[in-house]
């Protein structure tokens, strides 16, 4: 029973968030594949940063015992930046060179989807280590806090794409304010606990307000990719929701089982009747 509640427990509220974030996403979402397997090198960066946290902090968990200073030199000089910096590789890696990566909510959406990773592994570390009690703090603020570190970065690789992905100091900036905030929020967490509930909530404002501004400035906002077919009387190119051919007046629905490609309408290129994205230009072919 233990080896199907403990995982449940641990991934339910990142699946949740993820779920949550992405419905304020982008106007021209890339492959869900995609944001998979964002998702899991998410959690793989989960390793190398529990690795390092070790090498620079004997035991990260007992820290509460410790003293303010230990604590906050712990957490804002080596877990805060170390996390970070693997969670923003996870993006940088995969996402960030792919073809959808084109818009700026992508840098908020996989920033979001490889924080939720990190956390969901995490937490399944924490419930195997103290049992599922522990997940009572961390399902409605860890899990979230991480998105809110996340979206520093993923912030700011989002206006590098609106900036023709020049500008790479936003990004040193994004993650030095990620690790900033997700120090201060493990330093008062071992202190004084509901500051973070302050934080977090505050945190989540800001996130939600970062991705309206990407909806707001995204290049698509107003392109809405309907692609063409062929007439199946007259055979000239017109749009798939077309119900009536604008060049012969005929009826389109009897004719679409007749159908040999969808064209996309913004390159031209031919895409086979079942394709969601045109295999030249990377758009998402709507219907």
């Amino acid at each position: 029973m233990e080896l199907l509640l403990f995982p449940l427990l641990a991934f339910a509220p990142g699946i949740f968030w993820l779920w949550f974030f992405i419905r304020r996403g982008v106007f021209r979402p890339g492959p869900r594949q995609l944001l998979v397997f964002t998702f899991l090198m998410g959690m793989a960066s989960t390793l190398p940063a529990g690795a390092l946290n070790t090498v620079f902090v004997d035991d990260p968990t007992q820290l509460k015992s410790a003293s303010l200073a230990t604590i906050a030199t712990g957490m804002l000089l080596v877990v805060g930046p170390v996390e970070e910096f693997c969670k923003f590789l996870a993006v940088r890696l995969l996402a960030y060179r792919s073809a959808y990566f084109d818009e700026p909510g992508d840098g908020l959406v996989y920033s979001a989807a490889a924080s939720l990773g990190f956390a969901s592994l995490e937490n399944l570390f924490y419930v195997l280590s103290y049992g599922p009690l522990v997940m009572v703090g961390r399902a409605p603020l860890s899990t979230a806090a991480h998105v809110v570190f996340g979206s520093f970065w993923g912030y700011a690789l989002g206006r590098q794409v609106q900036a023709g992905r020049r500008q790479s100091w936003q990004t040193l900036a994004g993650i030095s304010a990620g690790a900033l905030v997700h120090g201060i929020f493990n330093v008062v967490v071992f202190t004084f606990w509901p500051a973070a509930v302050v934080l977090v909530t505050l945190g989540v404002a800001w996130a939600v307000g970062r991705f309206t501004w990407a909806r707001r400035v995204s290049p698509f906002r107003y392109r809405r990719n309907y692609p063409r077919m062929d007439c199946p009387a007259c055979r000239r190119r017109i749009s798939i929701v077309s119900r009536y051919c604008r060049f012969c007046g005929t009826a389109t629905a009897s004719g679409r089982s007749e159908i040999a490609a969808l064209y996309c309408s913004y390159c031209g290129n031919g895409n086979r009747l079942d394709a969601t994205f045109c295999t030249s230009c990377g758009d998402q072919l709507l219907r």
